[in-house]
């Protein structure tokens, strides 16, 4: 229902355009077919002229035959036929041709070699049937005179049987009861010239036919006619309609057909007109003037009513908006705090990491260090009892030494990595170039340049253990993988104790690099470390790097930390940081 008022418009519109669109075609195709009927007009009293022109050149070729016999083949004659024809523009040729029964032949010849010694009557060969008289003999029709007689215009050979062309048999046969003109059916189409003939009987002389040969494609003229346009002619009721255009070198949707019939003395003729219909045939502006007029009232119409359903469902759209808000607010408030709790819960791991490697030092130190002390001290007892080296218990002695030694160093570089010694004894600036040196660096060709700057040494643990633990994973992973030859470490603090105060933390490296995305897809522990350290401290860590183009870490950390991190941090750290012990530092027994 609400659709009601849209629909009926449309169907309005619609409508008007229909009607409009059919007033306008029609129109226009009665424009054409009159433009169509003026055009067959005027063909037609072309058609009518030009054959009016040939019959009189018939006429007159006709009445020339009452000349002397011996005149019909004089050159006089056939220049002034020839200067008749060119009054004709539609005919070809001017022909005379001699009706001879069969029992004549011989001396219808000799008569004819008189004036054209090569003169030869052609089609007597037996597999060709010549015309009939009623009788039933044979009779002939040879040419005795073309007009012109000229290579280019390949006229038949004189002596040649026109009777033996089925198209002329009917015409030729006509002459012989009726002085009028005759008119044969339309040949020749297979070569692409059709022609027409026409006979009349001489008066003067039996058996003397005059006849023109006319080419129909001369009859009209096509120049003038619109481009793809069909004109087909059609003469006598029997013969097969000729084009006279040239075939169109585009298709057409659709042809409008026009006829138009006449009659030329007894020869009927039927002219056909088919014109393409094309756009610009039709007057399209009044049209599309009609329909952009009612594509905006439709239009106009539809915002009318789009805003009528606007206005209308304006009010419960902005109440779903409003709880739309409020449940995005609530849910923003429910993400932020599981946030702030995964990063609580974060750092207390991480607490409870450090706490356990720190105890376990601790343990390492009071039970496995004290039992080296033994065993080291009653090795040196041995030898101060056996001092003889060549004795076997001098020699297991010393070994027993040896190798408790080498376990305490182990031990010592264990307790070392879980609990860095110079973190707790002279802060994050001496232990991260305690650990630089540590690793050897330098000695492995990598030239290091290590940056330190601000107050480095007055944060709190969390902030100490995280950025030397991201440091320590940072080198290790360059040793292991970068294979480079520069490496540059700088951590930086900015605005200390002010309302900006943040660090910067930057590690980079001009080794065969990496892609990141592989590295993500695989879930490389290293990285993901780093990053769940950041993360635990409100940081961010960006990672730069290309294959052959090296390896860029940089950490960013504020240091104004929200008050219930604080207190998880306090709460966690204040279990693990125990006081320092001597486990920290090798006896000087170690070193002995």
């Amino acid at each position: 229902m609400p659709r009601f008022p849209l629909l009926l418009t449309c169907s309005l519109w619609l409508l008007f355009t229909l009607c409009m669109m059919s007033v306008l075609i029609r129109q226009d195709l009665h424009t054409l077919e009159q433009q169509q009927t003026a055009v067959l007009t005027q063909l037609q009293n072309q058609l009518h002229n030009r054959m009016q022109q040939s019959q009189s050149l018939l006429h007159h070729v006709s009445h020339m035959t009452v000349l002397p016999h011996s005149r019909l083949f004089s050159p006089a004659l056939r220049a002034e036929l020839e200067a008749l024809r060119q009054l004709a523009p539609a005919v070809k040729r001017i022909q005379l041709q001699q009706r001879v029964r069969n029992n004549v032949i011989q001396t219808f010849e000799q008569a004819v070699r008189l004036h054209y010694p090569d003169f030869l009557l052609h089609g007597l060969n037996p597999l060709t049937r010549p015309a009939t008289e009623p009788s039933g003999a044979p009779v002939f029709h040879p040419l005795v005179l073309v007009v012109p007689n000229s290579a280019e215009a390949q006229p038949p050979l004189l002596g040649t049987d026109l009777g033996l062309i089925p198209a002329l048999q009917p015409a030729l046969q006509a002459t012989r009861s009726s002085p009028d003109v005759t008119f044969s059916a339309i040949y020749n189409q297979s070569r692409g010239e059709p022609l027409l003939s026409m006979f009349q009987a001489s008066a003067h002389h039996p058996g003397l036919i005059a006849s023109l040969v006319i080419a129909v494609d001369r009859l009209l003229d096509i120049q003038g006619l619109p481009v793809g346009t069909r004109l087909t002619l059609q003469l006598g009721n029997d013969t097969q309609p000729v084009t006279l255009t040239p075939p169109a070198t585009e298709n057409a949707w659709h042809y409008r057909s026009q006829v138009q019939h006449a009659h030329l003395n007894a020869l009927p003729v039927q002219l056909t007109l088919d014109h393409p219909l094309r756009l610009q045939d039709f007057s399209y502006w009044p049209l599309l003037l009609a329909l952009l007029l009612n594509t905006l009232g439709c239009l106009l119409l539809h915002a009318w009513i789009r805003q009528r359903q606007a206005t209308r469902h304006c009010h419960q759209e902005t109440l779903e908006i409003d709880q739309l808000k409020q449940h995005l607010q609530q849910h923003s408030g429910e993400l932020q705090q599981q946030l702030q709790e995964n990063q609580r819960l974060t750092l207390r791991i991480l607490d409870i990491q450090e706490r356990e490697r720190r105890h376990l030092a601790q343990e390492l130190h009071d039970e496995l260090g004290q039992c080296l002390t033994a065993i080291r001290t009653d090795a040196r007892m041995l030898l101060q009892d056996h001092p003889n080296r060549d004795d076997s218990v001098n020699h297991h002695a010393e070994s027993i030494d040896a190798i408790a030694c080498h376990i305490y160093d182990v031990t010592y570089d264990l307790m070392h990595a879980l609990r860095p010694s110079l973190l707790d004894d002279l802060g994050l600036v001496d232990a991260v170039r305690e650990l630089v040196r540590g690793l050897g660096l330098e000695r492995q060709g990598i030239q290091t340049d290590l940056q330190l700057s601000g107050a480095l040494n007055d944060m709190e643990e969390r902030y100490n253990i995280n950025l030397y633990r991201m440091i320590q994973e940072a080198l290790t992973n360059l040793q292991r993988h970068a294979h480079c030859s520069q490496a540059s470490i700088r951590l930086q603090r900015f605005d200390a104790d002010g309302p900006t105060d943040r660090l910067e933390l930057e590690i980079s490296d001009n080794g065969c690099g990496f892609d990141p995305q592989v590295i993500s897809r695989k879930g490389r522990f290293g990285v993901l470390g780093m990053q769940t350290r950041a993360k635990a401290l409100d940081g961010s860590l960006q990672l730069d790097s290309a294959p052959e183009q090296g390896t860029r870490l940089l950490f960013r950390i504020p240091l104004a930390a929200a008050t219930d991190t604080d207190m998880a941090t306090r709460s966690a750290t204040g279990s693990a940081a125990l006081p320092p012990s001597d486990a920290d530092h090798r006896p000087a027994s170690a070193v002995a």
